[in-house]
């Protein structure tokens, strides 16, 4: 009795084990154009922690003003961001509409975006993300510019 009761519980912890690995395979077989595709709808949609989940842990931002590294300083700042800190919009101006295009070269996936397309203030940019087993190492703001200016 003592054996099948254990032989039960080594089965019950395989069938963990194996759901946890298969669960991480599927992540790990995501394109670099589908985790930033994942990112872009997850910071649209203000999701902070759906945004983390497509960084590893020690994932390193840069942009112009500031760099971060690690899943806790990523969520510092895009709480702040998404709370209107950091440059982003105001809390009482009207959300900003985005279109955006993401594209992929190898490991490096990009989201081109324009904000407010054709309206006065139009900004447009492109981040650059370095991924691997279907986790953001590496995110860059490459450039972000007034939409009518040249690069």
């Amino acid at each position: 009795m003592c054996q099948s009761a254990l032989a039960g519980i080594v089965l019950v912890m395989i069938a963990i084990v194996s759901t946890s690995a298969q669960d991480q395979s599927t992540l790990e077989l995501r394109t670099p154009e589908q985790v930033v595709a994942h990112q872009w709808a997850a910071f649209s949609n203000r999701d902070v922690e759906a945004v983390l989940s497509d960084y590893a842990d020690d994932a390193i931002f840069i942009a112009p003003k500031q760099t971060v590294q690690g899943k806790e300083a990523l969520r510092r700042m895009f709480q702040s961001f998404l709370a209107g800190g950091n440059g982003a919009a105001n809390s009482n101006a009207p959300t900003a509409v985005y279109e955006v295009k993401v594209t992929a070269d190898g490991d490096v996936g990009y989201e081109h975006w324009v904000s407010n397309p054709g309206k006065p203030g139009s900004m447009e940019g492109t981040d650059a993300f370095v991924v691997r087993h279907g986790k953001i190492l590496f995110h860059t703001v490459v450039s972000v510019h007034s939409a009518g200016a040249q690069q």
